[in-house]
């Protein structure tokens, strides 16, 4: 199997893992390994026989800060990332009549090349928008693009939908497809959006360590991308081994969600590859300001990205909390060299880029845990949303 040759590969190769060791013969005696354990072994991670690529420049390098606040760099070589693609590409245009070549929007939230950072990215087959500042004139600017197609989480989705009601545009004409990624969404909701765009709505599920682990058929099942990862579940943790990046392996990786893999069903689009049953998927929040406006919580993942950026890797994880208007408590953990001073200052200072004069509370801290209730890790929380709410 796929997964044998890569667990083999990873345990032959890779310094983190040649430590490892197996404890025995099946696949279960490989260790279960997580975010927190690949983060202290960070310098170890890396196949030295792809040392020559990252220096001359050839590796494609990735923030993971977004969805579980904590960071550290992923490596892919070109060609194993297309790879990785390929069985995502096949499924979207068997199941939607999607193609690599068809017009795209799709949301980010950092993107820097040659130094600068990019607030739109224009490429050949569309447009990449940030997420830091989704104001008029970019939601004019996805008309203009008149997308067949656009990605995007399921929160920033929401928001694009009431800005379009706000200035009374109607549905974008050629869209005939959105891809949810990243959160998880209401039926409510997707039936809202199903409805007010007129188009086929499917989610992706996938991670920076792998590319697409599972993909949503047009009857609801949301089938393991068999072709790129091997998903099994220990305990009620979701385990990855991504079968194609050979920079960085991932070999039983815990995922950060919980859920269960069936492997009997008869799902009537024909796909007889395991389906996912998600439980208690990631799902952003919203930061909110008094004057009643609300900006994505993305903006402190770009602060994040940018920070370990400029200083090789510094915030190591994070978690943000709203306890007031313009009034947050930030929780880090960092390298030991690190200068916390100057993160904060520069923490504020990009933040103030975006947004009004805040009130920031810092806290240097050894390690942040995962809820005692949900078994997850919520890198942003607002309460003054659940404050609103009561």
């Amino acid at each position: 199997m796929k997964r044998d040759e890569i667990a083999r590969y990873a345990y032959e190769n890779v310094p983190f893992y040649v430590d490892l060791h197996k404890n025995g013969n099946s696949w279960e005696d490989y260790p279960v390994i997580d975010k927190k354990t690949m983060l202290i072994h960070m310098d170890s991670v890396f196949a030295p026989q792809y040392m020559g690529d990252l220096f001359a420049n050839k590796l494609e390098r990735v923030l993971t800060s977004g969805s579980t606040g904590e960071c550290f760099e992923v490596f892919w070589k070109k060609s194993h990332i297309m790879k990785s693609l390929i069985p995502l590409w096949d499924k979207r245009k068997r199941y939607y009549n999607i193609s690599p070549d068809d017009r795209r929007c799709y949301f980010f939230t950092t993107k820097i090349v040659d130094g600068r950072e990019l607030q739109i990215e224009e490429l050949d087959y569309g447009l990449g928008f940030s997420k830091m500042d989704l104001c008029e004139k970019r939601v004019l600017a996805i008309y203009n693009l008149n997308p067949r197609w656009m990605i995007v989480q399921p929160s920033m989705l929401i928001l694009l939908t009431t800005m379009t009601k706000k200035h009374g545009l109607p549905p974008l004409p050629d869209l005939t497809y959105i891809e949810l990624t990243g959160e998880s969404i209401t039926e409510s909701a997707r039936k809202s959006v199903r409805e007010f765009f007129g188009c086929e709505v499917a989610s992706q599920y996938g991670c920076y360590e792998a590319n697409s682990i599972a993909y949503e058929c047009p009857y609801g099942g949301l089938h393991v991308m068999s072709e790129n990862v091997f998903v099994e579940t220990v305990g009620e943790d979701l385990c990855i081994t991504s079968l194609h990046n050979k920079v960085m392996p991932f070999i039983r990786y815990k995922i950060g969600d919980k859920g269960k893999v069936i492997y009997e069903h008869n799902c009537p689009c024909g796909s007889r590859e395991p389906v996912i049953d998600l439980q208690k998927a990631r799902q952003n929040d919203w930061i909110y300001h008094a004057d009643g406006t609300v900006s994505h919580s993305d903006l402190f993942c770009n602060i994040v990205d940018k920070i370990n950026l400029s200083l090789q890797q510094a915030i190591l994880q994070y978690q943000i909390i709203q306890t007031d208007y313009e009034e947050f408590e930030v929780y880090i953990v960092i390298n030991e060299e690190e200068d916390d001073l100057e993160i904060q200052t520069m923490f504020v200072t990009f933040y103030e880029k975006y947004q009004r004069k805040s009130k920031f509370t810092f806290y240097f801290v050894d390690y942040l845990y995962p809820s005692e209730k949900t078994g997850k890790f919520a890198w942003f929380v607002s309460k003054v949303k659940e404050r609103r709410i009561l």
